[in-house]
């Protein structure tokens, strides 16, 4: 009796703590939510460009798995995928596009753009390529979220040996390293090691996690690779994209997980295209 009395405790002052997120967020700029005019979308090809924008539809769009790639890694992962269909995009308030190219197959696009994938309609994949700031994490992770229905949610994010806590002193990273994070009452995944105590998410990664959490939505995963530490620098390399390719098989995805290149992915990494409207303190990257 007296864990239950604890674990409604604590439940309650989650959702005490999430509820005066959202109040403050109340006051922050919006995210633009744009879906593309789905009758100029042409079944099983690769589209690019740009068409006209509805700012609003009467319903939420329904797919089985949504994909979130946040971060250099898994958004530069996830824009690899070459068969895909362009159905909508977010807009960051105040983002910079300066030299941004429309072209969704443009490793110069800085878009935060939604991707149907053309073998599997049914899923849908947001490589997010904005850096998106605490204060605007929920609101943007709430656009997404009320725009977007899905059986399973999926976030690819990467993490860094620095503020990593194993529980041991002695530890030899082999990798890829994957640690897994998901909701209450989403089916157990054996094949990734859960992300151990106490460590944190942030960003846009936390807001995803908490909302879905709050709102008890179940098959919610964040899928964390560690980045490698050479030469004094946190680099995203081969290795950590390699992780979540794997990972994402490992959940499920194999589809998606055989349609990414990771050595694309690291091309763009080290060209500095996708992502370039971000910067993190703690992260350095090729």
């Amino acid at each position: 009796m007296d864990f239950e009395d604890d674990h409604h405790r604590y439940q309650s002052s989650d959702e005490e703590d999430f509820q005066e997120s959202l109040d403050k967020a109340v006051t922050l700029p919006k995210p633009i939510f744009l879906w593309r005019d789905t009758a100029a979308i042409k079944p099983a090809t690769t589209t690019t460009g740009s068409t006209s924008t509805s700012s609003s539809i009467s319903s939420p769009k329904s797919c089985s798995t949504l994909i979130i790639g946040t971060a250099f890694g898994g958004s530069a992962l996830l824009h690899t995928i070459k068969e895909k269909t362009l159905l909508g995009s977010i807009i960051l308030p105040g983002i910079d596009l300066k030299e941004n190219n429309a072209d969704i197959n443009s490793p110069r696009n800085a878009n935060c753009n939604i991707y149907e994938l053309n073998s599997d309609p049914t899923v849908i994949f947001i490589p997010c390529n904005y850096e998106v700031k605490d204060k605007d994490s929920l609101n943007f992770a709430r656009a997404i979220l009320q725009n977007i229905q899905a059986t399973r949610i999926i976030i690819l994010d990467t993490f860094s040996p620095s503020s990593y806590f194993t529980g041991s002193a002695n530890v030899e990273y082999n990798y890829p390293w994957l640690r897994l994070l998901q909701t209450t009452g989403s089916t157990i995944v054996n094949e990734i090691p859960t992300l151990e105590v106490p460590n944190l998410v942030q960003n846009l990664s936390a807001a995803l996690m908490s909302y879905c959490e709050v709102r008890g939505m179940t098959n919610t995963y964040l899928l964390l690779s560690l980045q490698e530490f050479i030469y004094g620098k946190v680099l995203t390399t081969s290795g950590t994209l390699r992780g979540l390719k794997e990972g994402l098989a490992n959940l499920g995805c194999p589809v998606v997980a055989n349609q990414v290149d990771v050595a694309s992915a690291v091309r763009l990494i080290q060209d500095k295209r996708v992502g370039s409207n971000r910067i993190r303190d703690d992260r350095l990257y090729a």
